[in-house]
């Protein structure tokens, strides 16, 4: 009787630790499940969101370039303006208190056609007038002096600037002063003097040797294109304004669901034959 007693209890023990063994098992392959869906939905998650950002990023490269080939047909119109012989978008082209817009493939092309040989250039114009040039565009007379010697630097060792902009200062080159700088200055012709009949105000007014009220009659020859006043001005200052190489610098921006390309070309022309020669054709950042 001792005897069978022990022997249950011996049973019950051994049946005791099977069921807690088992217990165990089981909650570690629990436990290895729920690791093994937490890793797998981690990766779920991740590759949805690299599909959702490639997807995003192929959506703003599509309309980069929808834009972009937007732009170049921009270009392209203002060429086609230039070889015309009586182009109506012509003028408001050549208008630059704003740039033109252009309908087309249902988006709007902002187009603008800006004549280089208007302003002076700064590898190659004449020294004086730049000067007085920058003097007046750069209300800061210590800055001004400090350009006015940076360039006569860059003369002297016959270094050329590649843009107006890059004779500022870094923290010049975005700002309002780099636009006032574009708007007097290029490098782009070669030229000593400009062309009066494209030349902004700030040029024609800052001449070396003009004297008083010359200015005002040279404004409004330009403005009113009665360019046979100019003669005499163009004799007197022969080598500052006979400037007759029409090189113009055409710009085109779009904008797709803000996704924003800007073109810009150098062009020079002929205005006998109406043929346009393109310098160069690029992206720019503004």
């Amino acid at each position: 009787m001792f005897c069978w007693i022990r022997r249950q209890i011996l049973i019950e023990q051994l049946l005791g630790k099977s069921c807690k063994n088992d217990m165990r098992s089981r909650g570690f392959v629990l436990l290895s499940v729920l690791l093994v869906i937490g890793v797998v939905s981690s990766l779920m998650i991740g590759l949805t969101m690299a599909v959702r950002a490639d997807r995003a990023n192929v959506a703003i490269e599509r309309r980069l370039v929808q834009a972009g080939a937007l732009a170049d047909a921009g270009l392209t119109r203002a060429i086609a303006a230039l070889e015309a012989t009586d182009d109506q978008l012509l003028a408001s082209l050549l208008d630059r208190s704003r740039p033109t817009r252009w309908r087309f493939a249902g988006q709007d092309i902002f187009i603008s056609l800006i004549p280089e040989t208007g302003k002076v250039d700064l590898n190659s114009g004449d020294p004086e007038l730049i000067v007085n040039i920058l003097h007046a565009v750069v209300r800061d007379t210590a800055k001004a002096d400090r350009l006015v010697q940076r360039l006569s630097a860059m003369r002297r060792a016959r270094q050329d600037l590649e843009t107006a902009r890059g004779l500022l200062d870094p923290n010049d080159r975005a700002g309002p002063l780099a636009r006032d700088i574009e708007a007097a200055f290029t490098v782009w012709t070669s030229l000593r003097g400009v062309d009066p009949r494209f030349a902004p105000s700030v040029v024609l007014r800052h001449l070396p040797g003009l004297q008083e009220g010359e200015a005002e009659l040279l404004e409004r020859a330009r403005e009113h294109r009665a360019y046979d006043e100019l003669s005499p001005f163009i004799a007197r200052f022969g080598h500052l304004l006979g400037a007759n190489r029409p090189i113009y610098r055409a710009r085109a921006e779009v904008t797709i669901e803000g996704a924003t390309a800007r073109r810009e070309a150098l062009l020079t022309y002929n205005p006998t034959t109406r043929v346009v020669w393109v310098v160069f054709w690029r992206d720019v950042a503004d």
